[in-house]
């Protein structure tokens, strides 16, 4: 029962700070033993909660267990009675009174004529108020950022973003992350405007090696929630052990553009274009029997490129056994050999975009993908997935250069055949290795 009445109490206070309260206190009668204040909320099933506070003015007084006549009135704006309702006897908590009513609609100008007696005088009062029916505040997890992959027992974060649609009225609520029914961080009473939003952040560890699909959930809205349909979102996270290192030699090439031109006294060809190369190269000692390798690049720009490829077995000969796959969506292969002394694996991704010409033929082809574009460094990320469930990998960069060169010359070898030869070539490019 305590822990009823604090949670009613703060509701009330909430209902001063957060809510819209329109009342007015005005006692009938020769004394003057309380105050009054009011507030109506209704929710998306149409019930409005009618908030009654009643306060003695005297810490010697107690406030009133039964509320003996209540009169709602609600006129329009000609100041026509459209509304008229007595209630009786109606029983009062010291902290707060809920009382449901059915039939008012948003906005909608509400007085109250409330009767009371006096504990000590035995003499009935009369406190009046007014107030003006608003909507319940509408919580709603708006997004919730956080990363795909964490390494397991290190901490990370997520923040979740929530909204308050309604606009009427501001509300207090806990923000939970459940995995299950199993609560891992709670954000206690963020504070969110009518019609604004706040972030709950969270500092989570995972314990264990696996996909979690965990839930942020809005609880405990304080005044009241208008609808709780929307008061959670799922969102998924991969735990992984930390990886082991392999030894890499990586490189990157992005050739903006180029042209290579060439003309005799028979023909000319002509070809402009561009492309983009990447490679990894890594060995480790371990037998690994790579199972699956990601591969992310990300531009100085933000870009990404995301490759996943599914190794499969392919032969063993030589006192070799090697594994292959590809992603063709990102036009990458890969390829694993491994014997006694240890696993190499090559991570290979080209694109290109080539047009060209002959006069002699005719022929023309042209060929397309989507590039990554760096100019300046990539950021590599490489996770190998060996079958016992142990993951290689981690982060590097390459720092890239810029290279640009044109020529245009006539080759004599052929006197009287002489070929003119003219281009140019403007790219960027960069090397990294360790581990």
């Amino acid at each position: 029962m305590k822990r009823i009445l604090s949670v009613l109490m703060v509701l009330f206070l909430l209902l001063f700070f957060v809510g819209t309260v329109s009342a007015v206190p005005a006692n009938e009668g020769t004394i003057n033993s309380y105050d009054l204040a009011l507030q109506a909320l209704k929710g998306k099933d149409s019930v409005t909660d009618l908030y009654v506070k009643i306060t003695p003015k005297s810490n010697e007084m107690i406030p009133p267990d039964i509320l003996k006549k209540i009169q709602l009135k609600s006129y329009d704006l000609e100041g026509k009675l459209i509304y008229a309702k007595n209630l009786f006897n109606v029983a009062a908590s010291p902290e707060l009174t809920d009382i449901k009513l059915n039939d008012f609609e948003r906005y909608q100008s509400l007085e109250t004529r409330i009767h009371v007696q006096n504990d000590q005088t035995a003499d009935e009062e009369v406190l009046s108020g007014k107030t003006n029916v608003l909507l319940k505040p509408d919580l709603v997890v708006d997004k919730v950022q956080a990363t795909d992959k964490v390494k397991v027992n290190e901490p990370f974060s997520v923040t979740a973003n929530i909204k308050e649609l309604n606009g009427d009225v501001g509300a207090i609520a806990n923000v939970q992350i459940l995995d299950g029914s199993n609560v891992l961080d709670t954000a206690e009473r963020l504070v969110v405007n009518a019609g604004g939003q706040a972030q709950a952040a969270f500092m989570l560890t995972l314990a264990k090696a696996g996909t979690y699909t965990l839930k942020v959930n809005i609880t405990g809205v304080e005044p009241g929630d208008y609808a709780d349909s929307n008061n959670d979102m799922t969102f998924t996270i991969e735990a992984v052990e930390n990886n082991k290192t392999v030894e890499y030699h990586s490189h990157y090439e992005y050739t903006s553009d180029y042209e290579i031109n060439w003309k005799s006294q028979y023909n000319e060809s002509h070809q402009k274009g561009s492309s983009e190369t990447f490679g990894v190269y890594t060995f480790t000692p371990d037998q690994i029997n790579p199972e699956e390798v990601k591969l992310t690049l990300t531009s100085e720009t933000g870009k990404q490129k995301t490759a996943n490829v599914t190794l499969s077995y392919e032969d063993t000969r030589d006192g070799y056994t090697y594994w292959s796959g590809s992603d063709p969506s990102t036009s990458t292969s890969v390829r694993a050999y491994q014997n006694s002394e240890g696993t190499n694996l090559e991570v290979v991704q080209y694109i290109d975009h080539i047009t060209s010409w002959d006069t002699g033929s005719g022929d023309y082809n042209e060929t397309g993908d989507k590039y990554l574009g760096a100019k300046q460094t990539v950021s590599v990320h490489l996770d190998i997935l060996s079958a016992n469930g142990t993951y290689y990998g981690d982060s590097y960069s390459i720092a890239l250069k810029p290279f640009y060169n044109t020529w245009d010359y006539v080759d004599p070898r052929e006197p009287g055949h002489e070929t003119r030869n003219w281009g140019q070539y403007n790219s960027y490019s960069g090397l990294s290795e360790g581990q």
